[in-house]
């Protein structure tokens, strides 16, 4: 295989998950995957890693005209004269608590759904979209059940008739089709999907992060370019059987082995919805890797399924390398790294998910948009008591540090962002929206980002995720005893729980 593009000033080649998750030549990903979608390039953009003020747009983003004496009617599926019905779909957490994960009771399902609908009741007290009231709908789903994702789909496509569904973190890609290829709903994502599932239905399905093929991509070639990976090691790959991840391993494979690397492959079944059968079989592939001798290991399944694989890593403690692979939800988010196993301490990912510590120590403070973010989340959850802190795992209230201080929830970034280009393409749609006049006009839209592609994210004619920036960061460890240090960080990390600190800063920006 060719190698994917990437640029690096002139002629390097580097290029740097709450559920309960190209470098060098000219290769596109149509040659990779047999998809329509050209590829993306990155380059590095110089800088603060974090822009303290909101990132310039180079012309203002146009939307359709509305025109106010047209008049309204129901327009497509889920909207009437007077409403749009908006699928907000979450998981039930109970599944998860029930096998043992320290979730925060303040995560409930109300919880979840508000972090949409409060939005949606702003707009409905100053008068609905184009004087439409936004009505949402709870469409929920066990994380541990693979049946209850298609449920979901089925509840809000067939019996419920919405005219979009969105969900932030943790929704599982291989049950996404369902709703957009299947239903023909609108599906907007805040995690990863495939270019090839994108391409399936390329207006009715967007996201937030990069598809998994960049993903995959980007990691193996920073992996060669900063000699993570040596020429002649033997290199592992640790992957699932869902499309999305076996999208990003698949490239990845081919990328490696056109490179002269010799790879093996271990594919987790995640069909089955049976978490522990699952994890015992990401912990089993720790004795097959080192059989096969491998060197260095990328992992790409999501965190609730490699607890077995970083448990056994902690005990048998082997000589091969780890770099984390962000193709998975909430592999490389704050709520991530504080589920994590500690004896994934030192790995790397490539993500599109930001930090709040520099590597240099200390750390950065919220840009304006971001400080927007957090003081509307404290509008509209009253059980944080007016206090949100950087870092903080979602929904925890009173998270007692060492030195007595109390913490409180970070804000949630996904819904933060997703929300304000909603409304913006629901008013760009025109007075009798539809579900492509919809995508027309979220297509047009670009401006800031919370906590995840330098502050700042796109879509485009033929780009249907919007971050547009990825880097690298390091898993930290941070033990509850540890005290708040002088730069203001526990051992690096904003709060006492485990993090993901940048390795140099430097972000990469694709390019269409």
């Amino acid at each position: 295989m060719e190698k994917t593009m990437l640029t690096r000033g002139l002629s390097l080649l580097f290029c740097a998950s709450i559920t309960v998750t190209a470098c060098g030549g000219s290769q596109t990903f149509s040659e990779v995957n047999n998809s329509p979608t050209p590829a993306p390039t990155i380059e590095r953009t110089t800088g603060e890693p974090f822009q303290s003020e909101p990132p310039e747009q180079e012309e203002e983003t146009t939307t359709n005209p509305v025109d106010s004496s047209e008049e309204r009617i129901a327009s497509d599926v889920g909207i009437t004269s007077d409403s749009i019905k908006i699928a907000v779909v979450i998981p039930d957490l109970k599944g998860l608590r029930d096998v043992g994960f320290p979730l925060p009771a303040a995560l409930s399902n109300q919880h979840l759904v508000e972090r949409f609908s409060s939005y949606f009741n702003d707009w409905n007290a100053a008068g609905g979209i184009n004087g439409r009231m936004i009505e949402p709908v709870e469409i929920s789903w066990n994380p541990l059940s693979t049946s209850s994702m298609e449920e979901s789909c089925i509840k809000a496509t067939l019996d419920e008739q919405v005219f979009m569904a969105v969900n932030g973190p943790g929704f599982s890609p291989e049950f996404i089709p369902c709703f957009t290829q299947d239903s023909d709903t609108l599906f907007l994502y805040g995690e990863v999907a495939s270019q090839a599932l994108i391409d399936l239905t390329p207006d009715r399905l967007f996201t937030l992060n990069p598809p998994a093929e960049v993903a995959g991509v980007v990691g193996v070639e920073l992996a060669i370019e900063q000699a993570i990976i040596t020429p002649d090691e033997r290199i592992g790959i640790l992957t699932m059987s869902d499309v999305s991840m076996q999208a990003a391993s698949s490239t990845a494979e081919r990328i490696l082995e056109t490179a002269g690397y010799e790879t093996t492959t271990i594919t987790v079944d995640g069909g089955s919805g049976d978490n522990a059968a699952s994890n015992a079989e990401s912990a089993a592939a720790v004795a097959q890797f080192t059989a096969e001798g491998v060197d260095h290991v990328f992992v790409m399944i999501p965190f609730i399924y490699a607890s077995g694989f970083w448990g056994e890593v902690g005990a048998v403690q082997p000589e091969w390398g780890r770099t984390l692979i962000d193709s998975a939800p909430s592999n490389c988010t704050p709520f991530g790294a504080s589920r994590t196993n500690p004896a994934a301490e030192g790995a790397l990912c490539v993500t599109s998910y930001d930090s709040y510590a520099r590597p240099e120590g200390g750390l950065r403070d919220d840009n304006e948009f971001q400080l927007t973010c957090r003081q509307e989340w404290l509008n509209h959850f009253p059980v944080f008591n007016g206090q949100s802190d950087v870092g903080v795992p979602s929904g925890e209230v009173g998270l007692e540090t060492f030195d007595g201080e109390f913490l409180n929830s970070d804000y949630a970034p996904w819904e933060c962002t997703m929300v304000r280009f909603i409304k913006e393409a629901l008013e760009g749609a025109g007075i009798n929206p539809t579900r492509d006049s919809f995508a027309n006009a979220l297509r047009k839209v670009s401006g800031p980002m919370a906590f995840r592609s330098n502050g700042t994210g796109a879509f485009g004619p033929s780009k249907n995720y919007y971050s547009t920036h990825m880097w690298v960061v390091r898993f930290t460890i941070v033990s509850p005893d540890t005290p708040r240090g002088e730069d203001g960080t526990f051992n690096g990390c904003p709060a006492p729980v485990n993090c993901w600190i940048p390795v140099t800063g430097e972000w990469f920006e694709i390019n269409e």
